[in-house]
């Protein structure tokens, strides 16, 4: 069978070979492909697939009151370009009163890759990367692995990778939906109050609020309630609020059924020491 098979089934062959995990302290990382082949001049979604043990969890771009985020350092072949990860929603952890935002379970990280227009169908693309991370419980343990994934070019169009087709369909369902909502944030003494107005606003019960941006919020949950058509939210200041930044990049997050959902939106920053126009 293995004389019979075709150059692209050696291809693919290869590429699984070389698709491994890796297991670390708590935590194991792979690298995986949402095909099982890359097309000259399109994007394609790789991922870091993270899988935790139980009570164990890593971080957001904002991890909150302590941690460090997750980090992938790339090592593609030329004119291949990663961009950065695609963030899913985060959930909130109460560690001994410390509040760190970050993901537990499984679940994949997404890159895109762009792929040049003028590689050549037949070649075989060798993608590498070095992911860092900290995994906590109580305790904190930093972790590392170095990941590849070989994948053959073809002229197209590349079948969806089997083995990974939930894991990247729940990576979509993770990610915060762009909204046209506007809203306004302020200073108010301690607190930090947004406002926010459109069409499609959830209601208040069982919200959360995350701000990607550190050292604004205090981290601990806030303060969500509906007044009229206005969804207010009200978060403690951060004991390290310096100038207030020129917007806010806050998500919002609801508990569903299937899972997380949640909203993201820019909003301007008002600061309250500014002098009245």
């Amino acid at each position: 069978m293995r004389m019979a098979a075709t150059m692209f089934g050696i291809c693919l062959a290869s590429a699984t070979a070389f698709a491994q995990a890796v297991q670390s302290d708590h935590v194991s990382a792979e690298l995986i492909g949402e095909h099982l082949a890359l097309v000259p001049g399109q994007s394609t979604q790789v991922g870091l697939l993270l899988r935790h043990e139980a009570h164990w969890h890593t971080y957001w771009t904002n991890p909150g009151d302590s941690g460090l985020p997750t980090t992938i350092a790339w090592n593609l072949p030329p004119g291949f370009k990663a961009q950065d990860i695609e963030w899913p929603l985060p959930k909130r952890f109460d560690v001994g009163g410390l509040y760190n935002f970050g993901y537990d379970d499984e679940l994949v990280l997404p890159v895109a890759i762009d792929v040049p227009a003028d590689v050549k169908p037949g070649a075989k693309a060798h993608l590498a990367a070095t992911a860092k991370w900290l995994v906590c419980r109580e305790e904190c343990i930093p972790g590392n692995a170095s990941l590849v994934l070989d994948l053959p070019i073809v002229a197209g169009p590349a079948k969806p990778d089997p083995r990974w087709i939930k894991q990247f369909a729940n990576a979509r369902l993770m990610q915060p939906q762009a909204t046209a909502w506007k809203g306004e944030t302020e200073v108010k003494d301690d607190r930090i109050v947004i406002t926010l107005r459109g069409a499609g606003i959830p209601p208040a019960q069982g919200l959360d609020a995350f701000a990607a941006q550190r050292k604004v919020f205090d981290n601990k949950a806030p303060q969500i309630e509906r007044i009229g058509d206005a969804l207010i939210v009200s978060s403690g200041k951060s004991e390290y609020f310096g100038t207030s930044p020129a917007t806010l990049d806050l998500l919002l997050t609801a508990p569903a059924a299937a899972g997380q959902r949640g909203w993201r939106v820019r909003i301007p920053f008002a600061d309250a020491a500014a002098p009245a126009p």
